[in-house]
């Protein structure tokens, strides 16, 4: 199963979501893509709105891949899942965000080999049949932040590490 994700803007997003619905409905895959507010929505595809946080997680460990949005809550998600992720950026260009900050958040994914950039949907078929590596050595923030401070306490009350 492919988990699809294209967040909560209230912007739409058919050049995602319709790319997806075509892998959909060329192959015998199931795909799940939440729409949120997005009035597009797929033919071929399950899909659903919005869940609540833990369901989508639960869908997220059963996926075989995560096709997301860059925007930072997703990614995190996506990561957390340790599934094989392609990141399609919302584009300014394309009318689905008011800036490319996303682009800066899928190169920074990207670049640490957790995932894979796509740009031009035309390429998502064929990154669904050949998904990258999942990111296995990911770390969230949160607990890099934790094991310094942890490392701090002990360092400065003489606790073994």
């Amino acid at each position: 199963m492919i988990y699809v994700t294209v967040g909560t803007m209230f912007m739409d997003f058919p050049r995602l979501i319709n790319a997806m619905d075509e892998i959909a409905r060329t192959s015998d895959e199931e795909v799940i893509v939440q729409t949120g507010m997005a009035p597009t929505k797929p033919e071929y595809a399950s899909h659903f709105d919005f869940r609540d946080r833990e369901e989508v997680q639960s869908i997220q460990s059963r996926a075989r891949m995560i096709v997301c949005h860059a925007g930072i809550g997703a990614l995190q998600d996506a990561l957390a899942a340790r599934r094989p992720i392609a990141i399609v950026p919302r584009l300014k260009q394309h009318r689905e965000h008011m800036n490319d900050h996303q682009l800066d958040l899928a190169r920074a994914v990207e670049a640490r080999g957790w995932g894979r950039m796509v740009i031009d949907v035309a390429e998502l078929a064929d990154l669904c049949t050949s998904p990258p590596p999942a990111p296995t050595d990911y770390r969230p923030a949160s607990t890099t932040l934790i094991n310094a401070i942890h490392d701090d306490i002990a360092y400065l009350t003489g606790a073994p590490t």
